[in-house]
């Protein structure tokens, strides 16, 4: 019995194979292509929220969470939004290799959110306001 229960947990172990590449978090990059300083806020599908307080920046984020929205705001410009998708990290195909023992690995892939990965960077375009629009004290050069 006892060894039955190690080898259970070896074949998971080894059958999830984007978590031990991979891991479950990344760094995602933030840029607001000639507009440099701006603020930003990721959100993902779970709640939580990062920050990036000054672009181009990066932002540590868990994986597996589905799509982050991005949104990029500095004074004398309107809001910027972006998304950073996600897709299957090219480890979790690692887990085909085992055949039978492959749903283990997608199972725990799954959980820690290896098995996914987003894109690695993401622009934001901002938009000057108008004229019109603008506050006296925000000028075209913040």
């Amino acid at each position: 019995m006892k060894t039955l229960f190690s080898t259970f947990i070896m074949i998971s172990l080894l059958s999830s194979c984007a978590s031990l590449i991979s891991g479950g978090r990344q760094t995602v990059m933030v840029t607001t292509p000639e507009i440099n300083g701006a603020m930003c806020s990721l959100a993902d599908s779970k709640g939580r929220v990062y920050y990036i307080e000054s672009t181009p920046g990066t932002a540590l984020v868990e994986r597996g969470d589905g799509p982050i929205a991005v949104i990029c705001e500095k004074k004398g410009y309107m809001k910027g939004t972006g998304i950073i998708s996600e897709k299957i990290a090219g480890a979790n195909y690692g887990n085909l290799a085992l055949g039978p023992v492959a749903p283990i690995g997608y199972f725990i892939d799954g959980i820690t959110g290896s098995g996914q990965k987003y894109i690695s960077s993401v622009e934001v375009f901002l938009e000057e306001l108008p004229e019109k629009k603008r506050k006296p004290w925000e000028s075209s050069g913040m």
